[in-house]
């Protein structure tokens, strides 16, 4: 039969085994923590330098959309200018025309 100190012994082996297991366990699940830790740290990282390109990417576009609508801007007004040259022009050539059919009209009704 067992004896009341063989069984308080059984019994804190068996609590100090235990004890071990949990404290294996902790350490294991410390190790795990703080593995993920690391990784998620990482990824932050990448996420922040990700978007960090993007806001880059963004502000270029809008630089580059900025200086298209400048070159159009500039072309609508040369446009506008050469047209107002051939009205110009074309306006000329018409009072010419005018004139020379005045002149035409008196030289012919003089003879």
């Amino acid at each position: 039969m067992p004896t009341v100190t063989s069984l308080s012994n059984s019994d804190a082996a068996y609590a100090n085994a235990v004890t071990a297991g949990i404290a294996s366990n902790n350490t294991t699940a410390t190790t795990l923590i703080q593995n993920k830790n690391e990784l998620l740290m990482k990824k932050d990282g990448i996420y922040h330098n990700q978007l960090k390109e993007i806001e880059s990417k963004e502000k270029l576009l809008l630089t580059r959309a900025r200086m298209l609508q400048i070159a159009q801007d500039r072309n609508s007004y040369k446009t506008k200018v050469l047209y107002t040259l051939i009205a110009i022009l074309i306006t000329i050539f018409i009072i010419c025309l005018i004139f020379w059919a005045m002149k035409s009209k008196k030289s012919n009704s003089s003879k």
